[in-house]
């Protein structure tokens, strides 16, 4: 039986980032989704991750589209070169497991 590394709010949040911009709602929607339940972010922990990453060097923020409900401008994330490095590795890995 093999053993499968635990997948943390980092690596999954780079790993759905691969796919391209995503706004917040959508990045908790696919990190949930990719990891099958197994982490849930909430707006605090999902921003706690996105300033980690982006310390990093490994994603960025851009100014999107305006909110039609609340007339703000809508944060998208999206990956640098870094971190789609760090991407292809997570999913190479994950594949492998897979495999």
């Amino acid at each position: 039986m093999s053993q499968e590394p635990s997948i943390t709010p980092q690596t999954a949040l780079l790993r759905v980032l691969i796919t391209g911009e995503c706004d917040g709602p959508e990045v908790i929607r696919k990190v949930r989704d990719w990891t099958e339940g197994k982490i849930e972010l909430d707006e605090r922990s999902l921003a706690e991750t996105l300033a980690s990453l982006e310390s990093a060097g490994l994603i960025e923020r851009r100014c999107g589209s305006i909110d039609k409900r609340t007339g703000l401008a809508r944060n998208t994330f999206a990956l640098t070169a870094a971190g789609h490095t760090s991407a292809v590795e997570i999913l190479a890995a994950s594949l492998t497991r897979k495999g």
